[in-house]
Order: C-alpha cells, then sequence, then structure tokens
C-alpha cells in the first residue's frame, strides 16, 4: 500500500475517535471524577508515544536533529501558548480553546505523516495514542461549547477538528518522503515536544480541575504501560 494512502487511512482512526467523543459529549454527561481518570490515561498512553516510541529512535538516529526539533517545539508551542490567553482574555472564550485544539490536531496529523515516513511501526503506534487522545479532547471541546449548543455541533465541532489530522499527515507524507535523516528527526522531535505538552498543560491540567480522584495518577501509569505493551506487540 502506498504511504499517503496508508497515512490518510490510519488518520481516520482518531476522526472516528473524536466523532465518538462528540457523539458521547451529546448523549450523557460524563462525572467530573470519571472524566479526570479517563484524561490521567490517556495523558499516560500519549506520554508513552514520545518517550517509548519517538526519542530512544531519535536520539539514536541523530541527537543534533533531536535536540533542534526540542528546541523548536519548546518555542513554538508555547508561543501558541501565549497567543491562546491573549485570544482567551480578550474574551473570545471557547474560540481561543477551539483554535488551539485545530493547531494541535493539524501538528498531530503532520506527526503521524511523519512517523509513517520514517517507518510503518511508528506510524501505527502514533495513531493509536492520538486516536486515545482524540477520544478525551473532544469531549473537552464538546464540554465547553455549553449546555445551549445543539446536538449536531456538538459532535460537529470535534469532528471538523479532527479532520485536521489527514491534512497535517498528507502534507507531513508528502513534503518529508525522501528529505534526509536530520530533516525527518527534526520534525519528529518536535512532535514529542508537541505531545509532551499535550500530557502537561493540556490533559493533566484539565483532569486536576475535574477533582483528585484515588485512581488519577495509577490510571496515568496504567495508560503508559499499555502504549509499552502494544509497543512490543506491534
Amino acid at each position: 500500500m502506498p504511504l499517503l494512502v496508508q497515512a490518510i487511512l490510519f488518520t481516520l482512526i482518531p476522526v472516528a475517535a473524536a466523532t465518538a467523543a462528540g457523539i458521547v459529549a451529546a448523549a450523557i454527561a460524563l462525572p467530573a471524577r470519571l472524566q479526570s481518570g479517563v484524561q490521567h490515561f490517556a495523558a499516560g498512553v500519549v506520554f508513552g508515544a514520545a518517550a517509548i516510541e519517538l526519542l530512544p529512535q531519535l536520539l539514536q538516529r541523530s541527537p543534533a536533529a533531536t535536540l533542534l526539533g526540542f528546541a523548536l517545539g519548546i518555542g513554538a508551542l508555547f508561543a501558541l501558548r501565549w497567543a491562546t490567553e491573549r485570544v482567551e482574555k480578550a474574551r473570545a472564550g471557547v474560540a481561543g480553546f477551539v483554535a488551539a485544539t485545530a493547531v494541535d490536531f493539524l501538528v498531530d496529523g503532520l506527526v503521524i505523516g511523519a512517523g509513517f515516513t520514517a517507518g510503518g511501526h511508528t506510524g501505527v503506534l502514533l495513531t493509536v495514542a492520538v486516536a486515545i487522545e482524540y477520544l478525551f479532547v473532544g469531549m473537552s471541546v464538546a464540554a465547553a461549547l455549553g449546555d445551549h449548543v445543539s446536538p449536531a455541533r456538538v459532535i460537529g465541532v470535534p469532528l471538523g477538528l479532527a479532520l485536521l489530522t489527514p491534512v497535517g499527515a498528507i502534507v507531513g507524507a508528502v513534503a518529508l518522503q525522501g528529505v534526509p535523516l536530520f530533516a525527518l528527526a527534526t520534525v519528529l522531535a518536535f512532535g514529542a515536544v508537541a505531545f509532551m505538552y499535550l500530557v502537561t498543560e493540556e490533559l493533566l491540567v484539565r483532569a486536576h480541575e475535574q477533582g483528585e480522584t484515588a485512581l488519577g495518577s495509577p490510571l496515568f501509569f496504567v495508560g503508559f504501560l499499555i502504549l509499552l505493551v502494544i509497543e512490543e506487540i506491534v
């Protein structure tokens, strides 16, 4: 199967996950403590994708590219955070959160495309992590829209945002095919920063806002362990 087709098909899995999240959010309101637990779990899976799959390979292939990608990722993501906070202070509210999520989903697609360019194994694992991420980020987006929004919009907004992921994957797979290892490793290192930023600044922050649970922290490590098992199986 051609690389581009494979990347696009796999990104449909996160799109389906985001759609499912919107459907669940439109149908029922999950208890805050349950949301906290599943967000911890998702954070563990996403962190595992960066720590288990991306970083060891990158450091082995090109330490210099890894450092460069990290530096670029830190600068870009915290600039995005600064811009998002300014939008929210301007009373854009939900618009700022949705805009930040759109950028995140587009970058996720780019990283998945880069992952399939680097090797199918990497692309598959990143897709699994992103799909689990989208289940809970999609619910957060749907919940942020408020109770006054129609069910169709609650489902449609996460779906529309998730469709940016195949777009990013197409860009990543096409633009990075045949590029030098240094450039590919730089992009993947940037993606690793994006994944860890999502864990520390989004998923875990929102999880603690929902309230502490006895299972919260253990579920983080369960998610990490599951990603490790999947990595061994794949």
